[in-house]
C-alpha cells in the first residue's frame, strides 16, 4: 500500500467519524445527547464560552480519566452543544457559544476506534498530522474557530518531542481538546511550544460523579432512587454556584475552609454549615439527603444505559480491568499488570485499614521500591490513592482507598459484600460493609475537598482513643475529620478532643528537612450518619468539649460540600 493510499484510508475513516459534516448528527452523537450531561461537561462548556467571549485565539484543553469514565461522551456532548443540531444541552442557554458553530468547524478523532494503534511507533502522529492538514485544507471554512477533538491520545505513546507536534496542530483560531488516561499524557503546559499558544489549560481529571452531581441524574442512568424534583435540584445548584442569583452557602463553606488564603475565616464556614442544615433544608429534605447518601454508596457515581445490575457490574468490572491491564500497564511499562489488580483488590478488601508496606510487599511478592512504583501508577490513574500518617516523618505504613466505591464491591470477597451485589436496597443487612463503603466515599470526597480548599493531601492520624480518618492541612492550618458511621460510632468526641494538631510532621519540598510549622485546628469535624440529640435540639452543629470546638457534619452534608 502506498503512502498516499494509506493517508486516504485515515482521511476516509475521519469522515465516517464526523458524520455531521454531511449526513446529520450520527448514531454516536445521538446516544451521547440522550444522556444527562455531568458537571464536567458544564465546566468545559463554560470555559469554552469564556475563552470565546474574551477572544482567545487558540486554546488547548486536556482531559484525562480511566477507561469507561465518560470522556468520549463528554466530547460528543460538547460537539452537540456547539453545532446545535439537537436540543442540547438542557441548560446553560445563556452561553452564546451554544449552537453557534458550523458542523464543518469541528474535527473529532477517536484514535482508539481508528487504526492509529496499528501504526509503527512514531508513524501514528504522522497519520494524525495528515488528517488534520486535510481538515484545515478541505473541510473547515477559512474563517471562524476550528475545534479539534483528539480522543484517546494515549494510544500513540508519544515522547516529549512528539507531544510538541500536538501543539503544531493549533493554528490561529483553533481550540484543541485532548483526552488520555493519565495527566502526563495530555499535559502540554511545560512544553517549549506552549508559549506560542494563547492559553493551555491544566489537565482536568474526570472522576466518578460525586454525590451532589449524581442527584441531578435519572435513576435509569445510574442516578439515585430518591426523587428530587426539578425545582429542588435547581435550588441546590444555586446554593453551589455564584453564576445563579441568590445565596451560595455551599460555595461559602468552601471559601471559608480555604487553607491557602491568609484571611480565611473558618467561622464563616461554620455559619454557612449551620445555615445549610437548619435553614435551607427542611426535615423532609434532610431525610431525603440521608437516604440518598446511603443509596450513593451502592451506585458510586457511574453512569449506565441499562437497569440490569449484573450487566452494570460486568461493564464496571470490565472497564476497570481493561484500564489496569492495558491502559495503566502500558503507561507504566508494567510487565506484570496482575500486580496492579492485586493491589486494587487489597485496597478493596482492607477498605482503608492501615497496612505495613512490608505486608504489601510480601502479599504480591515484590520489593518496597516496586510497590511504591505500582502505587504511583495507580495514583496517576486515579484508581487507588494512598493516605499517610499525619504524624510520621517517614512513612512505613499506609491506607489504600479505591476511588470508585463500586470497585470495592466488585473486587472484594462475596462474604464481605453480600447484599451489595444489586444497585438497589436489599433485605440483607450488612452494616460493616456499608461502613467500609462510607469510609471509601468519604475519603474520595475529602480528596475533592482538599483540591477545593487548597490543601496538600488527605492523611490520617491515630490517637489513643481512635482514628482521625481524614486530615487536610496546609502551612500549619489543619482540618481534621473523624468518621462516626454505624456500627463504628464510639469515642468520636474523645478522638476529636485528644487530637493534637502539633504532632504533624512534614518536610520541605524535595528535602528531608522538617518544616517549622505552628499547627492549628480551630475546629474538629465529626462526620456522622446520626446527629446527637443535643445538636438537633440546640440548633447548632457545633458543641464544645474540653475547650475544643467540635462541628458535627451529617454524612450527606459532608458529601454535599465536597
Amino acid at each position: 500500500m502506498t503512502e498516499e493510499s494509506r493517508a486516504e484510508d485515515f482521511i476516509a475513516d475521519a469522515e465516517r467519524h464526523n458524520e455531521w459534516w454531511s449526513e446529520g448528527v450520527g448514531q454516536d452523537l445521538e446516544e451521547a445527547v440522550d444522556l444527562t450531561p455531568r458537571s464536567d461537561f458544564h465546566k468545559i462548556l463554560e470555559a469554552v464560552h469564556k475563552h470565546d467571549e474574551k477572544g482567545t485565539d487558540n486554546l488547548v484543553y486536556p482531559i484525562y480519566g480511566s477507561t469507561g469514565i465518560g470522556k468520549t461522551t463528554l466530547l460528543y456532548q460538547l460537539v452537540a452543544a456547539l453545532i446545535g443540531t439537537t436540543e442540547f444541552p438542557p441548560k446553560d442557554p445563556e452561553f452564546d457559544i451554544v449552537s453557534s458553530i458550523s458542523p464543518r468547524q469541528i474535527l473529532y478523532l477517536p484514535l482508539e476506534a481508528s487504526q492509529y494503534h496499528l501504526e509503527r511507533p512514531g508513524e501514528g502522529i504522522e497519520r494524525l498530522k495528515q488528517v488534520i492538514d486535510y481538515f484545515y485544507s478541505h473541510i473547515a471554512p477559512r474563517h471562524g474557530t476550528k475545534y479539534i477533538l483528539i480522543d484517546d491520545v494515549d494510544i500513540l505513546n508519544l515522547d516529549e518531542n512528539e507531544k510538541e507536534t500536538l501543539l503544531e496542530f493549533v493554528n490561529e483560531d483553533t481550540y484543541l481538546f485532548l483526552t488520555g488516561i493519565v495527566k502526563e499524557q495530555v499535559n502540554l503546559r511545560e512544553l517549549t511550544k506552549a508559549d506560542k499558544i494563547d492559553h493551555v489549560e491544566r489537565p482536568w481529571g474526570v472522576l466518578p460523579m460525586k454525590f451532589v452531581d449524581t442527584i441531578g441524574h435519572p435513576e435509569e442512568e445510574g442516578g439515585l432512587s430518591v426523587d428530587f424534583n426539578h425545582e429542588f435540584r435547581e435550588e441546590l445548584e444555586s446554593l453551589r454556584s455564584d453564576r445563579i442569583a441568590g445565596p451560595h452557602p455551599i460555595k461559602d463553606v468552601r471559601r471559608g475552609l480555604n487553607l491557602k488564603s491568609s484571611d480565611t475565616s473558618i467561622n464563616s464556614a461554620i455559619d454557612s454549615l449551620n445555615s445549610l442544615y437548619f435553614e435551607f433544608f427542611n426535615p423532609s429534605e434532610r431525610d431525603d439527603f440521608h437516604d440518598a447518601a446511603r443509596d450513593y454508596l451502592r451506585k458510586g457515581g457511574t453512569l449506565h444505559q441499562t437497569d440490569d445490575s449484573s450487566i452494570r457490574n460486568e461493564i464496571v468490572r470490565s472497564h476497570f480491568l481493561l484500564y489496569l491491564y492495558k491502559g495503566l500497564a502500558k503507561y507504566g511499562s508494567i510487565q506484570n499488570p496482575e500486580n496492579l489488580h492485586r493491589l486494587s483488590s487489597i485496597a478493596a478488601s482492607q477498605g482503608g485499614e492501615e497496612l505495613q508496606y512490608t505486608e504489601i510487599s510480601n502479599r504480591i511478592g515484590v520489593d518496597r521500591r516496586t510497590v511504591d512504583s505500582y502505587l504511583g501508577i495507580l495514583d496517576d490513574g486515579i484508581a487507588v490513592t494512598e493516605s499517610h500518617d499525619y504524624s510520621l516523618r517517614r512513612h512505613r505504613r499506609t491506607r489504600l482507598y479505591l476511588r470508585n466505591p463500586r470497585h470495592v464491591v466488585l473486587l472484594s470477597q462475596r462474604q464481605e459484600h453480600f447484599g451489595f451485589e444489586e444497585y438497589s436496597q436489599q433485605n440483607d443487612l450488612n452494616f460493616d460493609f456499608e461502613y467500609k463503603l462510607a469510609r471509601t466515599v468519604a475519603f474520595d470526597h475529602a480528596m475533592r475537598l482538599s483540591f477545593a480548599v487548597k490543601a496538600y493531601e488527605v492523611e490520617y492520624c491515630p490517637t489513643d482513643a481512635g482514628l482521625v480518618d481524614y486530615v487536610l492541612h496546609r502551612e500549619g492550618k489543619v482540618l481534621p475529620f473523624i468518621l462516626s458511621y454505624h456500627p463504628h460510632t464510639e469515642s468520636a468526641e474523645q478522638i476529636a478532643t485528644e487530637f493534637d494538631p502539633g504532632v504533624g510532621q512534614h518536610t520541605e519540598d524535595d528535602s528531608e528537612d522538617l518544616r517549622d510549622l505552628d499547627y492549628e485546628a480551630p475546629y474538629r469535624f465529626i462526620i456522622t450518619d446520626s446527629l446527637p440529640k443535643e445538636v438537633r435540639e440546640n440548633g447548632s452543629l457545633v458543641v464544645e468539649k474540653n475547650d475544643v470546638n467540635i462541628c458535627y457534619l451529617p454524612f450527606w452534608l459532608f458529601l454535599l460540600i465536597c
